[in-house]
């Protein structure tokens, strides 16, 4: 269970190899037969075609991300979600009805519960306030995290855990088609769809960069906080969208497994990085007018932005990746992605994957991540 700063992931280590899913389809299939066998035959026992109907339409079987084949009930009405980075993924498919425990707040993830008010009925009890009894006592199928450290325990009581966990962009799209199957009728179709979107912007992007010289791509410092100068290394997804976007991250230090490392000034100005991205808006003007940072490209270039931040942030783990690379790209390399419109494509996500309606001040308090009015 995660336990440390909300914006940051500190799960397992990535698995990459690709799971197998048993699809709902296909056990549908299989009670349509049984069903047709025993219309035809009179003689049969009909105690032991419930008894088999009920067994094949009520469970289903996954492979979670930790590779653990997980069984569960073939309709979720009640489910947890343990791992916060994963909220957004669950209110792509649902809007958060059925939500009845969480590790978000309105108070840190405000455009999450104005986008899915549901939300409000689920009780934040993950992380440090953790209850394990309230938890088993709201009744939830299914708990999704990040982890397999409560899947014993939450055995014990009958509910199955699903490791959701990813920190590659692959690994991404197998969680979003694992959740698919989790939540069944129509999920594993919108999931198939974001993936595919996702893949496609991708390949775009790439088709642009990729012709990229090493002179030509800037040098990228990504940080939640840089006055606490909590950077972003190698071996990450912010690693990935700033190669795809079309940069080189400037440290090339690892933070697998490390998504809360720090570092001092005297690296920061070492590496001298072309573009520096915080993940506070207040930090922009900071940084521009600290004289300590002075001496650094991006601050003498004014090339200091802040992350955009919605629903979830984007640069780190959520389904606006999707817009991340995007953003990323036009704003390293403007002249290059001049026909992308941004809070067009903004608008068009989220009444896409969110079910929302954005107003233009609702993109624009996005675009600087600032919370909602």
């Amino acid at each position: 269970m995660h336990n440390g700063d909300k914006d940051f992931d500190s799960s397992d280590e990535p698995v990459l190899s690709r799971r197998g899913f048993l699809s709902v389809s296909a056990a549908a299939s299989g009670l349509a037969a049984l069903a047709l066998s025993a219309c035809g035959s009179q003689e049969s026992s009909s105690d032991n075609t419930s008894n088999e109907t009920n067994t094949s339409s009520d469970t289903h079987t996954v492979t979670d991300m930790g590779a653990t084949e997980v069984e569960l009930p073939t309709e979720i009405t009640k489910y947890a979600d343990g791992w916060y980075a994963h909220n957004e993924v669950s209110i792509m498919f649902n809007q958060a009805e059925g939500m009845v425990a969480t590790h978000c707040d309105p108070t840190s993830y405000p455009w999450m519960y104005k986008i899915a008010p549901n939300m409000n009925q689920a009780t934040t009890m993950f992380g440090t306030d953790f209850n394990y009894e309230g938890l088993v006592a709201l009744e939830p199928q299914v708990v999704f995290d990040s982890t397999d450290n409560l899947r014993d325990k939450l055995a014990s009581a009958n509910i199955p855990l699903v490791n959701c966990t990813f920190k590659t962009f692959d690994e991404m799209k197998q969680s979003i088609e694992l959740t698919g199957e989790v939540f069944g009728g129509d999920a594993p179709d919108l999931a198939t769809k974001y993936n595919d979107e996702l893949d496609q912007v991708l390949s775009d992007v790439q088709e642009l960069t990729d012709a990229l010289t090493d002179d030509e791509r800037p040098s990228v410092l990504h940080g939640n906080s840089f006055y606490t100068l909590t950077l972003d290394g190698t071996g990450t997804i912010i690693d990935d969208w700033i190669k795809v976007g079309g940069g080189k991250n400037a440290n090339t230090e690892s933070t697998t497994g490390n998504a809360q490392a720090t570092f001092s000034l005297e690296q920061v100005i070492g590496w001298n990085p072309d573009v520096i991205i915080t993940g506070k808006p207040a930090e922009v003007d900071e940084i521009l007018s600290d004289s300590s940072w002075a001496d650094i490209n991006a601050v003498k270039n004014k090339q200091v932005y802040v992350n955009p931040k919605g629903v979830f942030g984007w640069d780190r783990y959520g389904i606006e990746e999707l817009l991340q690379v995007q953003w990323a790209a036009a704003t390293l390399h403007p002249d290059l992605f001049s026909d992308l419109n941004i809070n067009e494509k903004v608008h068009d996500f989220y009444a896409t994957y969110l079910n929302y309606d954005l107003s233009d001040d609702e993109i624009a308090l996005i675009l600087a991540a600032k919370n909602p009015e």
